[in-house]
């Protein structure tokens, strides 16, 4: 009897020794687990530091833990798109989108522009935004007006000033895939004739201070190298002569530079002056674009 008594108290014991740690490991756990708001705020505040990729990250883990067919996974990918958007890393950017595309195919939250339109729930606005702002970035100015359209013309009655920058981005990136009129810009050709003159190929684009260090620096090693060759320093005069080659083929390679930057920034001036000066809408941490809502709701 005490032999059944000392088994049955063994058992139990054995059980309790495995059962009760367990059980306070799985609530320590449960407590250490950081909760959705607080990594919300986290991946807010690294984005806010300038850590995008450490944001986007956060935000794509977020997306990882959530059960597939959950409703916020579309904003989430979209956050880790704007995220690597301001990291100017266009290829990651891109599969955020696609994976927020795919995301609210499911959701029917969103719809992409190429595509045939979902019954929508919320505004296709936020993908349409973020894959314009990925088309500007990397200077493919012809699909950069293609989305531009196609936000302004997904704008409800609520978003009439959405829908007004929308279309002034149109008009400047046609503007830009165009090109301004002959008469607005400066030859590269010329640019680079004039730059056989040391400095007046800047000068012809208006780069002052470039033509003063362009006609500083050939001079004084068109100067050392005459002089080494005067003196019979044929050492310095190879190595002086090196240098002097350098910078004047740099003039008229820089002349030629010098007409293409000319160009972008009347282009640029053209285009900010149909957008306007204020700042283009920008996805924040509280569930807006700018003026228009994207939800993160759990």
């Amino acid at each position: 009897m005490n032999e059944k008594l000392t088994a049955t108290l063994a058992i139990l014991l054995a059980f309790f020794a495995f059962s009760l740690p367990a059980g306070a490991a799985s609530d320590s756990d449960s407590q250490a687990l950081p909760s959705v708001n607080s990594r919300l705020s986290l991946a807010s505040s690294l984005r806010a530091s300038g850590e995008y990729s450490l944001s986007a990250l956060e935000y794509r883990r977020l997306a990882a833990d959530l059960n597939p067919g959950d409703p916020s996974l579309p904003a989430l990918y979209l956050s880790a798109a704007d995220a690597y958007r301001l990291e100017r890393r266009w290829d990651r950017m891109a599969k955020m989108l696609d994976a927020a595309e795919d995301a609210a195919a499911d959701y029917a939250l969103v719809s992409h522009p190429d595509s045939q339109a979902l019954p929508c729930v919320n505004s296709p606005a936020p993908l349409l935004f973020l894959r314009l702002r990925r088309a500007e970035g990397m200077r493919d100015w012809p699909s950069a007006a293609a989305y531009a359209d196609d936000l302004a013309a997904s704008c409800g009655e609520g978003e009439s000033q959405l829908a007004d920058w929308a279309r002034r981005s149109t008009s400047a990136n046609r503007l830009r895939a165009d090109g301004l009129p002959g008469g607005n810009t400066k030859s590269p050709r010329i640019g680079g004739l004039m730059g056989i003159i040391p400095g007046m190929g800047y000068a012809y684009s208006g780069e002052w201070g470039n033509a003063i260090r362009s006609i500083f620096l050939n001079g004084i090693f068109g100067w050392a190298m005459f002089e080494c060759a005067d003196h019979d320093r044929w050492g310095l005069f190879a190595i002086t002569t090196f240098f002097e080659l350098t910078w004047y083929t740099g003039s008229i390679y820089g002349g030629i530079d010098a007409a293409h930057r000319y160009n972008r920034r009347q282009l640029d001036d053209a285009a900010k002056a149909i957008t306007g000066d204020g700042p283009a809408p920008q996805l924040t941490r509280d569930g807006t674009i700018g003026i228009f809502s994207l939800k993160l709701d759990f």
